[in-house]
């Protein structure tokens, strides 16, 4: 009660500035008070209370010299915890399409440094066209949707954004990742299946956020046909969930 207290008494009083983290890998790194969603404006970031489960896996997954796709980066605290991860030796590749959350992004980058990140704003899903974007209740809870379904009538604001595949980046930028953070709000077997390719050559970690017991099922599926297993971040927890999956077949169905 008196932590939560603290947050609020924080996130009211002081101003919206860049202030360091105090504990934890992020150590150092300064976020925007006000930029992450969470009670007291996301003032937990500077405790190092961050889902600190997801936070554990995604560092124990990334070695020096590794490249990250953060899909679905928010506002960069997993972007700039992949930096310090895979050091200058290594890449961090943002995918962000909500502009609110962009802008934060790009100013977390500058203010921390963080040369080895390179940001594209846009979706990621399994082709590449203009999708509604809904807003969602907060800033961290934006996802694909159908523009009929959304709008007025639900509060949420609606926008087209470009999407793409993970397949046409790692293709363009040469580059294949050792870890894939997957954060959609609902579009995580799209994603999967726009990286079909690139999941094929380099069987990377996939640390990837759940939202259904359906996709939960699905993506289960999808990813066990190239060798993968999943297993959850944090046993017994409620959907939406955090899983990680990772190749453990010597050969696989998938061609």
């Amino acid at each position: 009660m008196l932590r939560s207290s603290v947050r609020f008494l924080v996130g009211r009083l002081l101003p919206r500035w860049a202030y360091p983290v105090m504990r934890g890998p992020l150590r150092g790194a300064r976020f925007i008070l006000g930029s992450l969603a969470g009670e007291g404006g996301g003032s937990t970031v500077y405790l190092n209370l961050v889902e600190p489960e997801k936070t554990a896996a995604f560092v124990n997954a990334l070695k020096t010299g590794q490249v990250c796709f953060d899909v679905g980066a928010n506002v960069g605290y997993f972007t700039i915890l992949g930096s310090r991860c895979v050091g200058t030796s290594g890449k961090v590749i943002a995918f962000e399409p909500a502009i609110r959350n962009l802008a934060y992004l790009y100013r977390h980058v500058l203010l921390n440094k963080a040369e080895n990140v390179t940001i594209i704003s846009a979706a990621c899903s399994d082709s590449e066209t203009l999708a509604s974007f809904s807003s969602g209740k907060n800033c961290a809870e934006g996802y694909i949707s159908n523009i009929e379904l959304s709008g007025p009538a639900s509060g949420e604001k609606v926008s087209l954004v470009p999407t793409i595949t993970l397949d046409a980046v790692a293709r363009h930028l040469d580059v294949l990742p050792n870890l894939m953070k997957i954060d959609v709000e609902g579009a995580e077997l799209s994603v999967l299946k726009g990286a079909q390719v690139t999941i094929r050559k380099a069987r990377p970690k996939i640390l990837m956020e759940i939202h259904s017991a359906e996709l939960l099922l699905s993506c289960s599926a999808f990813l066990r046909d190239y060798g993968y297993r999943l297993e959850a971040v944090c046993p017994n927890m409620d959907l939406p969930a955090d899983y990680l999956a990772q190749f453990v077949e010597s050969s696989v169905s998938a061609i």
